[in-house]
C-alpha cells in the first residue's frame, strides 16, 4: 500500500504504518542511490563492508583490480549469508558448504561435486551498481542516472567544501536504535525548523534557526546553510541526500547521519564523522567523537542526538491517529523537496527542476 504525497504538506500518519514499507523497498531502496559506507572503508584493495540495500544482504568491496563495487552476500547455492563486515579477503567462501566466489562474483569452487554437476555461469554472484560522490559511497540495485548525474546541482557545494579529501573516521561511529519510522527520523535531520524549540541549548545557541536558509536543491538532494555564532567559523552546509543521508560541512569537518530502516516503526541511525586529519587509534562512541573533533577544530558541538530521538519517537507514537496534514512553512522547503522524491519514487511523478535559495525565497540574511 502506498500513500498520497504533497510537496507542500506534512504526509499522511498512513506513511509511517506498516502496510507502506513493502512498496517502498520495492520503489525507494531497490530503485534510488543508497548511502552505505564511506571510501576510507574499503580504501584498499580486499577490504570490504557489507549492509542491507532494501531488505537485500549487500557486500561492498575493494577489489583487487581497484575497482569500486558491490554484490549480493547471499551464497548462489542455498541463500546463506557469505560474510560479516567489515574485513578483508580476496575471495569469499559459505560457511555453509564452502562454495567460493571470486571478488567479482564469479563461483570459483564447488566441494564434492563434479565439475558438470553445477552450471558455474549461472551461479554467480549477482553484482550490482556502486558509484563514489566526493567520499561517499551509494549502491542502487536499479537503473537511472548516475550519482554524479543526480547530484550535478551540489558539485560546487562539495568542491567547496573540498568534502574527498576528508578523512572518515570509521572506528568512530555511532549507532542507535529508534522506535520510529525511518521518514521521521530523515526529516528531522534535513530540516533546522525544530533546532530554536527541541535543541534550546545544545544547537539553538551555535546554529540559530532564525538564520538557516536555503541555497539549491530538487528531488535528487538539497544544499541548506545557516549562520555559525562560533568565533571565525564560517556558515555551515547542510547537505541532504535522499532516501538516507544528511551531513554538516563546517569548516574542516563533515558530521554525518544516516539510516535504516529496520521495521515500519523502527530505524538504525549511524552517525559518523570527517576531517582534515586521520582519526586517532582508540576507538570512542559519538560523545567522545564529537569531543576529540572539537578539541582537534577548537569548536565545541554538542551531543544533541537523543533530543532528535525523543521527538522522532514523540512522531511514531502519533500515527496511530487520524490527521490531516499542515502546511509546511517556507523554512521547511528542504522537506518539499524530499516529498517530490517521494513521489516520483512512488507514484511516477516527475520532480520539479533544481531551485535556488532567490526562486524559492529563503536566501542567507544579509549581513
Amino acid at each position: 500500500m502506498s500513500y498520497p504525497v504533497d510537496p507542500l504538506r506534512a504526509l499522511p500518519m498512513m506513511a509511517y504504518r506498516a502496510a507502506t514499507a513493502p512498496v517502498e523497498d520495492e520503489w525507494i531502496w531497490r530503485d534510488a542511490w543508497v548511502f552505505v559506507g564511506t571510501a576510507d572503508e574499503v580504501a584498499e584493495p580486499g577490504r570490504f563492508i557489507t549492509t542491507t540495500v532494501g531488505g537485500q544482504p549487500v557486500i561492498v568491496l575493494r577489489r583487487q583490480d581497484g575497482e569500486l563495487a558491490a554484490m549480493s552476500n547471499l551464497c548462489a547455492h542455498r541463500g546463506t549469508l557469505l560474510a560479516d563486515g567489515p574485513g578483508t579477503t580476496k575471495r569469499f567462501q559459505c560457511p555453509y558448504h564452502a562454495w567460493t566466489y571470486a571478488d567479482d562474483g564469479q563461483l570459483l569452487a564447488v566441494p564434492h561435486a563434479q565439475r558438470s554437476d553445477v552450471d558455474r555461469a549461472t551461479h554467480c554472484l549477482p553484482t550490482y551498481r556502486a558509484e563514489l560522490w566526493h567520499g561517499l559511497i551509494f549502491v542502487s540495485l536499479g537503473d537511472g542516472p548516475t550519482v554524479a548525474e543526480r547530484l550535478t546541482h551540489l558539485e560546487s557545494t562539495a568542491l567547496d567544501a573540498d568534502m574527498a579529501s576528508l578523512h572518515h573516521w570509521t572506528a568512530h561511529r555511532g549507532h542507535d536504535e529508534w522506535s520510529c519510522n525511518w521518514k521521521l527520523a530523515i526529516t528531522n535531520a534535513m530540516e533546522s525548523y525544530h533546532l530554536f524549540h527541541v535543541h534550546p541549548e545544545t544547537l539553538e545557541p551555535y546554529t540559530p534557526t532564525a538564520d538557516a536558509y536555503y541555497v539549491v536543491g530538487n528531488a535528487d538532494g538539497t544544499a541548506t546553510g545557516g549562520r555559525s555564532t562560533r568565533r571565525n567559523e564560517p556558515d555551515y552546509r547542510l547537505l541532504s541526500l535522499p532516501p538516507n543521508f544528511v551531513g554538516v560541512l563546517t569548516g574542516d569537518s563533515l558530521l554525518w547521519q544516516a539510516v535504516e530502516p529496520l521495521a515500519w516503526n523502527r530505524t538504525r541511525v549511524i552517525t559518523g564523522g570527517a576531517y582534515r586529519h586521520r582519526q586517532p587509534e582508540d576507538s570512542a562512541g559519538l560523545s567522545k567523537l564529537m569531543g576529540k573533533a572539537a578539541n582537534a577544530l577548537g569548536s565545541f558541538v554538542p551531543d544533541f542526538l537523543p533530543e532528535d530521538k525523543t521527538i522522532c519517537e514523540r512522531g511514531q507514537i502519533a500515527a496511530t491517529g487520524d490527521f490531516d496534514p499542515g502546511t509546511l512553512v517556507p523554512m521547511e522547503h528542504v522537506v518539499s523537496d524530499f516529498h517530490h522524491f517521494l513521489n516520483r519514487q512512488l507514484h511516477g511523478v516527475p520532480a520539479p527542476p533544481v531551485r535556488t535559495a532567490a526562486q524559492v525565497g529563503i536566501a542567507p540574511p544579509e549581513g
